[in-house]
């Protein structure tokens, strides 16, 4: 271990991810956690990033690419790259590994194809859309995440804070 270590290598906090990060300013976005007043080391590298709508209904790049080509085939190629990566960053959100896990599975109630070939107007218009629509999809898994929050904190509370507790009373009397 002579040589530093090459922190660029935790790819879901830096490279990409650093700016979704920023996009979020290092907040879950959907449980809040890392809102305080200053940014919290320990909280930000439990941080990855979620997508709105997953891989399973379209929400990634590539995806999202094939589908505003079809969507608006009369555009360059250049075009669609960018209206992709803008629909795809709205797409994208920080979340901490609870809430990416605890969202993992759920479906969005639209596919991203849904939203982009239903969507009327020009490109900027069908950009513009898609972003309302995410952010309505993001604000129901907010709910759907509080409500899990709630449920654990009491599992939490009852089970697992008093065992913990012992086990470090317990281990700094050693």
């Amino acid at each position: 271990m002579d040589k530093p270590y090459n922190a660029h290598n935790c790819s879901s906090l830096f490279g990409y991810a650093q700016q979704v990060h920023e996009r979020s300013a290092g907040i879950c976005q959907l449980c809040g956690c890392n809102a305080g007043s200053t940014v919290d080391f320990d909280l930000w590298r439990q941080f990855t990033w979620e997508h709105i709508i997953g891989e399973s209904q379209g929400g990634y790049l590539k995806e999202i690419q094939e589908v505003v080509a079809q969507r608006f085939p009369d555009l360059p190629q250049l075009q669609v790259r960018e209206l992709a990566k803008r629909i795809e960053a709205a797409n994208t959100v920080t979340a901490c590994s609870f809430c990416n896990s605890t969202t993992s599975r759920e479906h969005a109630p639209a596919t991203m194809n849904d939203l982009i070939l239903h969507a009327q107007g020009s490109p900027d218009d069908v950009v513009k859309a898609v972003e309302t629509e995410l952010q309505q999809i993001l604000a129901k898994k907010r709910e759907r995440v509080r409500w899990k929050i709630d449920a654990v904190r009491e599992a939490f509370e009852k089970k697992v804070a008093s065992v913990l507790n012992q086990k470090r009373q317990a281990s700094s009397h050693m």
